[in-house]
């Protein structure tokens, strides 16, 4: 690849990095595309599997519960302490409000148009 091509590369990834500091800038990017891609199709929203890492002396119940009852997300813990797991179709509006969670030390994961099983 080019070294023009690669230094446009990392300034977009570094304003996406900017734009949603806890979030990974390629959940970021994966997710708008397939919002792009999918706007003319009948379900619009992707099907986002998320990581979420907290800080760790935030009691993990009452996170596990927000993120079912607040975003309507099916969340399970994991077998680290202050990581759970999420998963929806959701829009990167949706991900930027749970991102907002100051608890939150980072969000990263996958994105597809399907749901795989």
């Amino acid at each position: 690849m080019s070294q023009e091509l690669e230094s446009i590369y990392d300034q977009y990834m570094s304003n996406l990095q900017k734009g949603l500091p806890n979030v990974d800038p390629n959940l970021v990017h994966r997710v708008m595309y397939l919002e792009r891609k999918l706007s003319s199709e009948y379900i619009q929203e992707p099907q986002v599997i998320l990581t979420i890492e907290y800080k760790s002396d935030v009691d993990m119940n009452r996170k596990l519960y927000d993120l079912r009852e607040k975003f309507s997300l099916e969340a399970e813990n994991t077998n680290k302490h202050n990581v759970l797991f999420a998963m929806s179709r959701m829009k990167l509006d949706k991900i930027k409000q749970i991102a907002s969670d100051e608890d939150i030390v980072k969000l990263s994961g996958k994105a597809s148009p399907i749901i795989r099983s």
